[in-house]
């Protein structure tokens, strides 16, 4: 009874780790958190609401609706929900140019992310055993095959478009 009370009064303190923010799953704490917050109030809309049976979350009601008076309230600024598909997510590369879309299939994200190369210098590289933004932190002895050669591939396009 001792270890459950324990476990349980650790888990509830999990709410003090995060601020209140417009991306439901939480934000952390400090300069980062505010920033992804603001983010998601004026970039990235993330109004997906939760009902414990299509997903494994507690019910909880998000919408657009709430998260633009949440964003009115704390940023007095309304998001638009077209911003970021018509600004960064547009089919249309043409003018783009030196981009490496990664994205590691482990990531449920992945699936709204750039799959195939788009041009020359656009590049999709899927990494197999990646994880969400797994490629981009440093190095760890317990990476993924996969993760390395990706970040291989990445630096030698980099470079490549540096040389020219």
């Amino acid at each position: 009874k001792q270890w459950y009370q324990r476990r349980v009064a650790i888990t509830a303190g999990i709410y003090d780790e995060f601020i209140e923010c417009a991306d439901i799953t939480g934000c952390g704490t400090g300069p980062a958190a505010i920033a992804w917050d603001w983010q998601c109030c004026t970039e990235f809309q993330l109004a997906y609401p939760s009902n414990n049976v299509t997903d494994m979350f507690p019910p909880f009601e998000w919408n657009q609706d709430i998260v633009s008076k949440y964003c009115m309230k704390k940023y007095g600024v309304s998001p638009d929900p077209i911003r970021a598909s018509r600004e960064y997510w547009s089919a249309d590369f043409k003018a783009a140019s030196n981009i490496i879309f990664s994205n590691g299939l482990l990531d449920p994200w992945h699936a709204g992310g750039v799959l195939d190369d788009v041009n020359e210098s656009v590049k999709s590289i899927l990494i197999k055993d990646g994880a969400h933004h797994l490629d981009l932190r440093g190095h760890n002895k317990k990476d993924p095959e996969s993760v390395i050669e990706a970040r291989k591939k990445e630096v030698q396009l980099i470079k490549q478009w540096l040389q020219k």
